[in-house]
């Protein structure tokens, strides 16, 4: 039974307020609750939760595959638009999905793809706007830069890149409108289908790789090979996934430099620190605020009974700032080199596009202080992150 609401006013972490979930009013009502325990009371969508607020608690529920596995969420709330993905399985063939899926994610491709892809990428986009003088840099940049990006990696075809945003925060918004999640993914889908096909023709000597989909195609593991539906259910899920989180943390990363000018000067300055800092960038606002999960059994969550059913909140924005891991935790420091931090989980279900996310941010900001000098914001209260969630800022009005 749920215990009694603690203290603190309470936050409906997905249809609050937007101003007490906008900017340092979150991190405020989190650090508050953060003070009364490790696991408080909470709600998400009218319902009641519990919060896990605390980094320590958070990390070993992250990692308790047995105890609380993270498929079963996914498999009630996003497989029936997406399929069946590494995201929505547990135990072997989570792990044998996700290898054969990821391969060109790991550090190791995404660096020889950073080399040669993302930097042309940002200064494409950069070259459409960089004589206007401002604007808002939404617009013309996050929600543009990573959906092209994860387009190039998957192998997809250029001309339907400026939809990619679309379809990936439909097939997320699928719990809540299932219909749009749907056409969102048979839109996708049709995309996919042409160069999945070509693929599938080739030899694999004569594939045109290597990007995501060749690698799909051609990937085995003990004898086992990934079907087409297998294929197409994971290029939604890593879109959706992917594309739209990493916007959210190059918004939120440009949003601390942009309220730290002298961060900014300094990176500018010194832009080999960038890649360094994106640590503490993201630790500082993360793009996931708070994560649902729903305990698929009874079990035992930060030393707490939790029932099944019940909805339990991964506190990520509130373990990344606990004051017992992280010194002076509310202050953006370039100098802090976090190796604590959440915001790519850890365990089985850690995310694997975490290479790839942190190479189009530091890439991406490298490129902008490069081309956009005297870059400054304009309307600090209209660039606040928002909501709980997914978190970032909607918008970025900017000059320079």
């Amino acid at each position: 039974m749920m215990a009694a609401m603690s203290g603190a006013a309470q936050i409906d972490f997905a249809t609050g307020d937007p101003d007490l979930l906008a900017g340092e009013a979150f991190h405020e009502h989190l650090r508050q609750r953060r003070a009364e325990g490790a696991l408080v009371d909470a709600t998400l969508f009218g319902m009641p939760a519990r919060l896990i607020t605390r980094y320590a608690e958070l990390d070993a529920a992250i990692r308790d595959d047995e105890g609380f596995p993270a498929g079963p969420t996914y498999a009630t709330t996003i497989e029936p638009c997406q399929g069946v993905t590494f995201e929505s399985t547990d135990g072997p063939e989570h792990h044998v999905l996700r290898d054969l899926t990821t391969r060109e994610l790991r550090a190791r491709p995404v660096a020889r793809f950073a080399a040669d892809a993302i930097a042309p990428l940002a200064d494409g986009l950069i070259d459409e706007f960089a004589d206007d003088g401002g604007g808002d840099l939404i617009d013309l940049f996050t929600a543009r830069f990573p959906f092209h990006v994860f387009g190039r990696r998957m192998g997809l075809p250029d001309e339907h890149r400026d939809r990619f945003f679309r379809w990936s925060f439909d097939i997320l918004g699928y719990p809540g409108d299932p219909a749009t999640g749907l056409a969102a993914a048979a839109e996708l889908t049709a995309c996919v289908e042409p160069a999945l096909a070509m693929r599938r023709s080739c030899p694999a000597d004569q594939l045109p790789g290597p990007d995501m989909l060749s690698s799909m195609v051609t990937a085995e593991k003990g004898g086992r090979r990934l079907d087409d539906e297998e294929i197409r259910s994971h290029v939604r899920a890593i879109f959706a996934a992917g594309a739209s989180t990493t916007h959210h943390g190059l918004g939120n990363t440009l949003y601390a430099l942009l309220t730290h000018p002298d961060a900014m000067d300094r990176l500018r300055r010194q832009p080999d620190l960038i890649s360094s800092a994106v640590d503490e960038m993201l630790r500082w606002e993360p793009p996931l605020g708070v994560l649902p999960r729903i305990a698929p059994f009874d079990t035992v969550v930060a030393g707490e009974p939790v029932a099944a059913g019940e909805f339990v909140l991964m506190g990520i924005a509130a373990a990344n700032r606990d004051e017992r891991v992280h010194d002076d935790p509310d202050v953006f420091d370039l100098d802090r080199r976090p190796t604590r931090v959440l915001t790519f989980g850890f365990g089985s279900h850690h995310c694997p596009g975490t290479h790839l996310a942190k190479a189009q941010i530091t890439i991406g900001i490298r490129r902008l202080l490069e081309r956009l000098p005297g870059l400054t914001l304009t309307d600090e209260a209209a660039a606040r992150p928002r909501g709980a969630i997914l978190r970032g800022p909607t918008a970025l009005p900017v000059s320079w």
